[in-house]
Order: C-alpha cells, then structure tokens, then sequence
C-alpha cells in the first residue's frame, strides 16, 4: 500500500459525532482526510441491516473523494459492503483466518509495543497502527501512552512497514509523532468533535495556521 495514504487517517462511527456522522466523514474526506475507518463499537452502536447501510453510505463517499475505505474488526460486513480493507486489534480475529477476499485488500493490524510486535503474524499486514502515543479518551480499552519514545522504538522494530501513530494526538503534538517514525496520524474525537470539520482537518495537515 501506498504509506502516503496513512498520513491524516480518520476513524469514526456513528454515535463519535453527533447527529451528523455522514456529513461530518464527508467534510473530513473532501478537505483532506488520506484513509477513513469505521470503527462501529460500544454502547448503540448500529447492527445488522442499519449497520450495512451506514457502511454502504460511507463507502459512496470514501469513492467520491477517492480515499480508501476500512472497516474494524468486522470481516464479514468488509466483504459484503466492498471496503479496501480491515484493521484488526491484538484480541481480534486471527489474520491468517481471513478469508480470501482481503488476499489484494489492506490488512492494518493494532500493534502497540515490543511483545505485541513479537507475538504479531505481520507476514500479511499491510500497515501497523500503534499506540495509544498519548492519553486518550476516545478508547476505553487503550492501555497506558507509550509516548513518542515508544514510536521510535516501533518503528526500528517495523523497519520499512507502514506505522499510523494512534492515541490522543492533538494539533499541538502530531508533528512529533511523525518526527518519531510515524508515516502519518490517526484521529477520532479530533476531527469528530470538532466544531469546524474543515478547520480541523486542516490543521493536521499543515496548511492552516496554529
């Protein structure tokens, strides 16, 4: 895969920003967004038929803005909606149990320090995320930030594979996170939260002022 589309990764489901979530994914994509996952879990979370929908409507705007479109932990509904891909956590599906539909699809996988990375099957994942870099809120079962000490050590571990930092990153601290080793970013509440989309976004990527 191409490590470039790692760079602003945004993840998001449908109770991570308001009333609004579709509106919002597609502010982010048109202003920016490189990579969009949906991550659908914890309480009201959408199931079955709605679920597909949802994924259905976020594949339409992933391929209207040319952005590639995950789906975590969740293989099934990956397959059946078409997305470009799945990202896996430590206590997910096995990757070698994939089925054959994700064989030319991106496979991430959450790898968060040195004995994740030593028990991980890397030899068909496509990108690393890792993380949490910083405290964060979003997550509730994201273990304690391995700063960006932890990324550079990531990084001399994962060697050319592509790495998304993950895990309370802000405007003020994404710069360290790829001067430490990290291809790129990945935002929930950042950009999901925010009260200017495009604003945000932006800033992220450099081109509005601090």
């Amino acid at each position: 895969m191409d490590r470039n589309a790692l760079r602003l990764y945004f993840i998001c489901g449908s109770r991570n920003a308001g009333d609004r979530p579709l509106q919002v994914i597609e502010e982010a994509l048109k202003h920016g967004v490189t990579m969009f996952q949906l991550r659908e879990k914890g309480p009201g979370a959408l199931a079955g038929e709605e679920l597909f929908n949802f994924a259905l409507d976020i594949k339409k705007i992933c391929r209207k803005y040319g952005v590639p479109f995950i789906i975590n932990d969740a293989p099934e509904l990956a397959e059946k909606v078409g997305a470009d891909g799945i990202h896996l956590g430590q206590e997910d599906m096995d990757i070698a149990l994939l089925p054959s539909y994700f064989d030319d699809k991106i496979i991430g996988l959450s790898v968060r320090d040195r004995s994740e990375f030593e028990k991980s099957d890397i030899s068909k994942v496509d990108y690393i995320g890792t993380g949490p870099v910083f405290a964060t809120g979003s997550k509730d079962d994201a273990g304690e930030a391995i700063g960006v000490e932890g990324l550079e050590t990531m990084r001399g571990m994962v060697g050319t594979l592509p790495m998304v930092a993950i895990g309370g990153i802000t405007r003020e601290n994404y710069r360290e996170c790829l001067e430490f080793g990290a291809d790129g970013v990945s935002l929930i509440s950042a950009i999901a939260a925010a009260e200017d989309t495009k604003r945000a976004v932006e800033g992220f990527l450099g081109t509005t002022g601090h």
